[in-house]
């Protein structure tokens, strides 16, 4: 499937949009620097643990930053990213289902590879989903890697925010393409573009919780979404979590998962001096406003497991999975396994800061 081209930022846009940032102090000051870790550790799954359905059993290098959604009666499904191989570092999003307690029991976790790249525009790999679904459909919004030709690997390579449609019921891609900016009659793309998730993907435009980087700055936005051709409006982007002084970057960790009629809880990560991965959550409505933010880190690395492996430090997203009072995050760990993390909801509510009486 052929991937769209966007152009570039064009300075004046970049330069509107950096304006809001520079505006975007308000949004400073909620948050403090702590952390109080309110999640129960439940299970780890490691790539020994994992055979690869297409490659005839070969187990991945590394299994993480998976995706998940509720499949009822305490199943799960779960969409990691793999790695199968270090020369490009290219990943691939795999599917399996677990059961509480989630571990990998003693035959270990068939996964079989539902996204793949298929185009210049991603064949540097498919990584770190996020799943939304939505009557026989399912959303997957993934960070799509185009390798630069002076060094082909995925470290080296231009981010792009990608969505997949797949079938429900047979897990096909059905489509694939790329986010753009829209502003007039052209189509844009940020220097960087991921980390992104769905306020519902029911409606012809939906609020996407997304980051952009513009002129190095790395913080968390919001803006409409089209879910017909795929186009945000310029016009609707606005910052919403901006690093603090101690961080140098913050991002959207997992999907929205919603918690009332009219309220989604969302996880999100800062990045800090000190090159830890630290996560909180947010609430916001269905119209996309933000109503409340976790004034401390709710989840972050202490064990060794998530200080032992390709990237130390660092639990990231990308499955929240919210059912009665239960949450439960699945994310990588160290960018080499997959951890699965409990709390009740109550507790994390009780850490928010709400802008909304």
């Amino acid at each position: 499937m052929s991937l769209r081209s966007c152009r570039p930022l064009p300075p004046d846009l970049e330069s509107r949009l950096l304006k809001l940032l520079e505006e975007s102090s308000r949004l400073r000051g909620l948050r403090r620097p702590g952390t109080v870790d309110v999640f129960e550790r439940v299970a780890y799954i490691w790539p020994h643990q994992i055979r690869i359905r297409e490659m005839a059993g070969r187990r991945p290098f590394a299994a993480f930053n998976p995706a998940a959604m509720s499949l009822g009666g305490g199943r799960i499904a779960v969409f990691p990213r793999l790695i199968t191989g270090y020369f490009w570092y290219t990943s691939v999003v795999g599917y399996f289902e677990a059961r509480e307690p989630y571990g990998a029991g003693s035959e270990g976790v068939e996964v079989r590879v539902v996204l793949h790249p298929s185009d210049r525009m991603d064949l540097a790999g498919c990584e770190d989903p996020r799943v939304e679904k939505s009557g026989d459909r399912l959303y997957l919004l993934y960070t799509a890697l185009e390798p630069l030709p002076e060094r082909v690997h995925a470290v080296n390579a231009i981010s792009r925010q990608g969505i997949a449609v797949l079938d429900a019921a047979t897990l096909k891609v059905v489509e694939k393409n790329v986010l753009c900016i829209r502003h007039g009659d052209g189509l844009y793309e940020p220097a960087e573009w991921k980390d992104s998730a769905l306020l519902g993907a029911s409606r012809r435009e939906t609020w996407l919780l997304t980051r952009l980087m513009i002129r190095g700055v790395q913080a968390s936005w919001r803006g409409l979404l089209s879910m017909e051709d795929y186009t945000v409006s310029l016009e609707t982007l606005e910052p919403v979590l901006v690093p603090e002084h101690w961080e140098y970057k913050t991002g959207w960790s997992t999907n929205a998962a919603k918690i009332s009629s009219n309220e989604y809880l969302v996880g999100w990560h800062g990045v800090g001096r000190d090159l830890v991965y630290r996560s909180g959550f947010a609430v916001f409505s269905q119209e996309g406003e933000l109503l409340a933010v976790s004034r401390e880190y709710l989840l972050a690395p202490s064990r060794p497991e998530e200080y032992i492996g390709e990237r130390p430090g660092v639990i990231f997203g990308c499955g929240l999975i919210v059912e009665s009072n239960r949450v439960t995050w699945v994310g990588g760990v160290a960018d080499t396994g997959i951890g699965f993390y409990q709390a009740d909801l109550d507790d994390i509510m009780e850490h928010m800061v709400w802008l909304k009486p």
